[in-house]
């Protein structure tokens, strides 16, 4: 796939670290594209009213200044300040739409005195669902020299739409492990359909030649998905694992130590692809780890320009 060419940043200006830009420099200076460092000024309705004329616009002024010399700091890319205003999530896909962006990058976890690892929160759940272009979640932490990245794939799939989508989420993934240096596994999550009623309506033999051949079937469609790729997965691991893909990738990126999941998300209707509605939600609250999530092809996100 061809490189990122724009790199949209999300940061909070005033925070003493920034662990999305600190991950995106180094992607934009490998593949020659162009940053813009954001941060959202959100004024509620309801303070307006007790806000002298003037507040308003000298806190965004502010907020501007800690952005020039955010951006002042990058090195080796050309960086551009634009502080937006409004609902986090819907400015943040605006100024996607208006770019085009094709990467929006964001640490999650903003406050950086928390004594343990938050959760994802509405707006990052919000980008999930509705950003059109791949939307990178950066967890706080030095970034490995040889980041482990996982790409999360379905490679059962009945429709060409989801075979599709397990296509585009190995391509972000070996173009990140690629710019970043990382191994690069494929995960796949496979389980007998109905495994406890089939359990308990047949005998011992019958249930485990089922099993087998479940398992049989996980592993001839994950080697099949990989083949489409050729020389480009040489030395990439390919790892099927029984079980649901809530708990499935979740445990995976814990005993293995991993930097970085891909994973494919659908907003709205269309096709189910691996991670869809509570399911995505739920792997995604469980994950300690950073997250690149892309849509499908075809994707529209229902915001617009003109949305409030």
């Amino acid at each position: 796939m061809e490189p990122f060419k724009s790199i949209l940043v999300d940061v909070d200006s005033a925070a003493p670290a920034h662990p999305a830009l600190e991950r995106a420099v180094p992607l934009a200076r490998r593949c020659g594209a162009r940053l813009t460092i954001t941060d959202v000024l959100t004024v509620p309705p309801s303070a307006r009213g007790y806000m002298p004329p003037d507040l308003e616009e000298r806190m965004a002024g502010e907020r501007r200044q800690q952005l020039d010399r955010i951006a002042r700091s990058v090195r080796g890319v050309a960086a551009t300040p634009k502080l937006l205003t409004g609902r986090p999530g819907t400015a943040l896909i605006q100024e996607v739409l208006r770019g085009p962006h094709d990467l929006l990058v964001r640490s999650h976890a903003r406050a950086l005195t928390a004594a343990e690892p938050r959760p994802y929160g509405a707006t990052d759940m919000e980008l999930l669902r509705k950003c059109p272009c791949p939307v990178m979640l950066v967890r706080h932490g030095a970034l490995e020299p040889a980041p482990r990245i996982v790409a999360a794939v379905d490679a059962s799939v009945a429709h060409a739409a989801e075979h599709v989508l397990n296509v585009k989420i190995v391509d972000h993934a070996l173009l990140i492990a690629e710019l970043e240096g990382g191994a690069l596994t494929l995960l796949q999550a496979w389980a007998p359909f109905g495994e406890r009623t089939i359990r308990t309506h047949a005998g011992d033999d019958a249930f485990t030649a089922y099993v087998e051949e479940a398992r049989r079937r996980g592993a001839a469609d994950l080697a099949r998905l990989a083949r489409e790729f050729g020389d480009r997965l040489a030395g990439v691991q390919t790892v099927l694992r029984r079980g649901q893909p809530g708990d499935v990738i979740p445990e995976f990126v814990v005993t293995h130590g991993i930097d970085l999941v891909v994973m494919g998300t659908v907003g709205r209707g269309g096709i189910s692809g691996l991670l869809y509605g509570n399911t995505a939600e739920r792997i995604l609250r469980k994950l300690l780890c950073s997250v690149l999530a892309v849509k499908p092809d075809g994707f529209e996100s229902p915001v617009r320009l003109d949305s409030p």
